[in-house]
């Protein structure tokens, strides 16, 4: 807190402790993130001095780098307000105005956040790094508590699956920052004094296991580009050597899982002469080998008795037979491709096989021994049946966002010139389910998981076009200046956007709009062979 106690004035003192309260917030409470949304923006207006706010946002920042000189930061400001402008023009024609005054409110650091950061003196290189210094050891504090916690060690929640570990917010919203974290970290290998680079590795490491461990795909992808920005700056910084391993090592991870999932299941053949036609306890079995479902290349519908399965079964279990398993689909369903991937027979034998643990992953809609796996091969080994047996899509978060962009894509040809308006996107998506006489459950019938085809759809091909520009001179910004955490949180932003209604809650709106704020004019640093040691 020494910066604090400087000669600083009071202004600047209590502005930059809001952006340490916000910095502290985002990774684990949405109400630090408010409160410190509104310290900087109390910060702004008690400085007052409002001829030299509208001169800096007149002003055409330039910066100047050891190469070139960098224009245009300030510009991103206006681009900013003119986005949440749509928000307030759309409501013109929205028609729940409840739900587009909430996804207003939502939105509201898109607006204050570039506001009251960009329209004072940028923070240095010394202030930002300790922003993200304790941005990054906050993540690392709560993922340790995740963690622990998911294991039973810390406190005695009930989980239902692996998504509920993430205490402290979105599991998907959560997961991308450990991901850009796991960025930071090298970045701080680079900057900070070498005393530290082992602590800076195993940071590293922690956030790649807790990465693999969470199965959150939108997280992987978000280390993926950290890794390949790793990459790209051993090459920009002629480490050859260093460049290939990293590159050897994103490849890898990349490569391997896609092949697997991509090879196609092996197939059992069967012949109806040689099946057993009664079970054990002497009830027959039913064979339909007209099925097309398999699990692990074995036939789902051979050796079935179902009047075993649902007795044996609900003697042991909560979720009854005839009920839906935590995914929403039918536990029968579930209990029989489970069974068939443990090669054992659908009746009471079978079931009297399953462990404790069996029937409680069955009861929370995990269909297959493999996808029970831990970690990421849990969630590969989910991507490649889903791949390999496309069809009915409640319970299979691939399936459903191909049905979530095909039903987006639908209403974007209906309203594709001015959108639906702020409050009206949900109220869009679910008169097109409904057209389309959807077979998605009512609780499965979400919004478009794609930021920029939600924006096309709110606010129509104008919004779009604005949103694009935003992001595009932003990244040019940070390209041009070489500024690495401002260059691995844009191109995280960009892919992720891809899959995630990123800007549709309050922690991935308050996340894109801090580190937006804080990176429109990348700080001029020192040499990074001359590290700061005090750092």
């Amino acid at each position: 807190m020494a910066l604090l106690r400087s000669g600083s004035s009071f202004h600047t003192n209590f502005h930059f402790f809001g952006a340490v309260v916000l910095a502290i917030g985002i990774p684990c409470s949405t109400v630090l993130m408010s409160i410190g949304t509104m310290i900087l923006a109390l910060a702004f207006i008690l400085e007052w001095n409002w001829k030299k706010k509208l001169e800096h946002l007149r002003m055409n920042m330039q910066v100047t780098f050891p190469a070139q000189k960098v224009n245009g930061g300030n510009v991103l400001i206006p681009l900013c307000l003119a986005f949440f402008a749509l928000h307030l023009i759309a409501l013109s024609y929205s028609h729940d105005l409840s739900y587009a005054l909430n996804d207003i409110r939502i939105k509201l650091p898109l607006l204050v956040l570039p506001l009251v950061l960009g329209a004072r003196t940028p923070f240095d290189a010394k202030q930002l790094r300790i922003l993200l210094l304790l941005y990054v050891l906050t993540l690392f504090v709560t993922s340790i508590i995740n963690f622990l916690s998911y294991q039973h060690i810390l406190g005695n929640r009930t989980y239902d699956d692996i998504r509920g570990m993430s205490q402290f917010g979105s599991h998907i919203r959560y997961g991308i920052q450990i991901g850009f974290a796991a960025g930071l970290s090298f970045y701080f290998i680079r900057i900070f004094s070498k005393k530290w680079i082992l602590f800076w590795i195993l940071l590293i490491l922690w956030f790649v296991f807790y990465t693999y461990y969470s199965q959150i795909l939108s997280g992987v992808i978000s280390l993926l580009i950290s890794v390949g920005m790793m990459s790209f700056e051993f090459l920009r910084k002629r480490s050859k050597k260093l460049a290939i391993a990293c590159l050897t090592l994103l490849a890898s991870l990349i490569v391997i899982p896609v092949v697997y999932i991509l090879i196609p299941v092996k197939k059992t053949h069967y012949s109806l002469e040689k099946l057993d036609k009664f079970t054990a306890l002497g009830n027959p079995y039913t064979h339909d080998l007209r099925s097309d479902m398999f699990a692990e290349g074995k036939a789902i519908a051979v050796y079935v008795c179902e009047k075993e399965l649902r007795s044996s079964w609900n003697s042991r279990a909560e979720v009854k037979y005839d009920s839906l398993d935590l995914k929403g689909y039918p536990v029968k369903f579930t209990l029989m491709r489970y069974l068939t991937s443990r090669d054992l027979r659908k009746d009471a034998e079978g079931v009297s096989h399953l462990s404790n643990n069996d029937i409680h992953d069955i009861e929370k809609g995990i269909a297959s021994a493999a996808e029970s796996k831990s970690g990421l091969l849990g969630r590969i080994e989910g991507i490649r049946y889903q791949l390999h047996h496309p069809g009915e899509a409640n319970g299979h978060s691939l399936w459903q966002r191909i049905e979530y962009w095909k039903t987006g894509v639908r209403i974007l040809k209906k309203h594709w010139l001015i959108g639906v308006g702020t409050g009206d996107v949900q109220h869009a998506f679910d008169q097109q389910y409904a057209a389309d006489h959807s077979r998605l459950l009512p609780e499965n019938r979400h919004r478009a998981h794609n930021t920029y085809l939600t924006a096309w759809i709110s606010f129509g091909v104008l919004g779009f076009l604005l949103f694009l520009w935003m992001i595009a001179l932003f990244l040019r910004i940070q390209w041009r200046t070489h500024y690495f955490p401002g260059l691995v949180f844009i191109l995280i932003s960009i892919v992720t956007f891809l899959i995630e209604d990123s800007l549709e809650t309050q922690m991935g709106a308050t996340f894109f709009a801090t580190f937006f704020a804080l990176f429109m004019i990348p700080p001029q640093e020192p040499d990074p062979s001359h590290p700061d040691p005090s750092a």
